[in-house]
């Protein structure tokens, strides 16, 4: 396993506690407001590497 990859499983792990995504997005974007709630979050595949075509 390449170093790259490893380091995207250790973010996705990281990020998949919803709780720390709304934290981080509440805090920068809303300026501390809560205006997303870790308890309505729902887990998304997030790889599109399949998805792209090239031509």
């Amino acid at each position: 396993m390449s170093d790259k990859t490893k380091a995207d499983i250790i973010f996705k792990d990281f990020w998949r506690v919803n709780e720390r995504f709304a934290d981080l997005f509440n805090t920068v974007v809303f300026k501390g407001k809560e205006v997303i709630r870790p308890e309505v979050l729902q887990e998304m595949d997030t790889d599109v590497s399949g998805v792209i075509e090239f031509k």
